[in-house]
């Protein structure tokens, strides 16, 4: 096994077993059309649940996992989004069509050889789809481009006699879409829902990372898909499993795991950062330890954080800087800023909806990502 920043699937994957054995389970499962809205931290591990869970079930033969992240697109645009996903479906129902050609090749080619190339009964609704996009590029109804998206994985589903797992890697992110730049996303979530609530063969498996953003889609009473999926919290790893992914590699004491442990709070990034480091000095001592955390807040805190710091504004900003360094209530990061408690509260949900702080109980906010508190106390 080696370090790696990049989501771990196989054998690198560590811990998450009890999710993973319950979700597979129940997705494996051709008649049910269960899914998942999994939830977490931003570098908690989201990603590799959902990539392991593809990986494990590549070997059934009736089910085929379309994996999409929302967060691949360039122009965040509906077109954009609808092109990606079909291509994703497409790509991943090539083995069970008799598909010579990838999605991408196929969407750039002339219609006339498309046909030629996509004749047969088989392949009929990729050619329909692509048909669609192709030639229907501009002034296009967004509403139709959705529905045909969302009911391609139905209709292959159905023509292959397979179940589809879709899953979509940063909902919420969706919101964000935009046609003739304005915000149209909220409503494509709307009208998920309700094509969601006709497919017999489709399973839907979701992930986010910003608390307030899946209340909006999946978490409050209000959302469209409250109830729909089953809720699952992906939280840092124990004690046990930061363990387990460092000695898989180095030699470290126990004292070099609790170091780690306490720098990173288990989410497993920071572990698989820290982790990497260490190899490359070829050394694992608390005092080495030490030395690399303060690296890594120097110089990779500066790549990792500062683009998500300075997309804050100025007041924002001024408040997580003041939570990172002991401030906590409303009354004490006002004092410090030298502004009023109401305008400081206003700010402080601003920086909820946006995944940067976490109201702990009434009236106490702290950083979501203490390694982030951590950067900003250096500033």
């Amino acid at each position: 096994m080696y370090f790696t920043l990049r989501p771990v699937k196989g054998e690198r994957f560590i811990n998450r077993q009890e999710l993973l054995e319950e979700m597979i389970s129940e997705l494996r499962a051709v008649e049910s059309t269960t899914g998942y809205a999994l939830y977490g931290k931003r570098r908690i591990g989201k990603t590799s649940v959902l990539k392991e869970v593809q990986r494990r079930l590549e070997s059934e033969h009736k089910i085929v996992t379309v994996y999409f992240s929302v967060w691949d697109l360039i122009e965040f645009s509906v077109v954009e989004f609808c092109q990606r996903l079909s291509m994703e479906i497409i790509d991943a129902y090539r083995p069970y069509i008799g598909l010579k050609y990838k999605a991408k090749e196929l969407f750039q080619t002339p219609l006339t050889m498309l046909r030629k190339l996509l004749d047969s009964s088989e392949l009929k609704i990729v050619y329909n789809e692509l048909e669609f996009l192709i030639s229907k590029k501009r002034d296009i109804d967004k509403n139709l481009l959705v529905e045909n998206a969302l009911y391609l994985p139905e209709k292959l589903a159905k023509c292959t006699g397979t179940k589809c797992i879709l899953m979509i890697d940063e909902f919420p992110s969706i919101s964000e879409l935009k046609s003739d730049n304005n915000k149209i996303g909220e409503t494509i979530i709307k009208k998920m829902r309700s094509i969601f609530e006709n497919w017999e063969r489709t399973t839907l498996c979701i992930s986010g990372s910003i608390r307030s953003t899946m209340k909006l889609s999946v978490l409050s009473s209000t959302s469209p898909f409250y109830r729909q999926l089953i809720i699952k919290e992906v939280k840092p790893f124990e004690r046990e499993y930061t363990k387990e992914l460092l000695s898989s590699d180095i030699e470290i004491t126990e004292e070099g795991v609790d170091e780690i442990h306490n720098f990173s709070t288990g989410i497993p990034f920071y572990v698989q950062f820290i982790g990497k480091m260490l190899e490359r000095r070829k050394g694992s001592s608390v005092e080495l330890i030490k030395e690399l955390e303060a690296e890594f807040l120097l110089e990779e805190g500066d790549i990792l954080f500062k683009e998500e710091f300075d997309i804050l504004s100025s007041k924002e900003r001024l408040i997580a800087i003041n939570i990172a360094k002991g401030c906590h209530t409303p009354k004490a990061i006002a004092s410090a800023v030298g502004d009023n408690i109401s305008n400081v509260n206003q700010f402080l949900t601003y920086l909820e909806q946006k995944g940067y702080v976490l109201k702990r109980e009434k009236g106490y906010y702290i950083l979501e990502d203490p390694v982030f508190a951590r950067w900003l106390e250096g500033l």
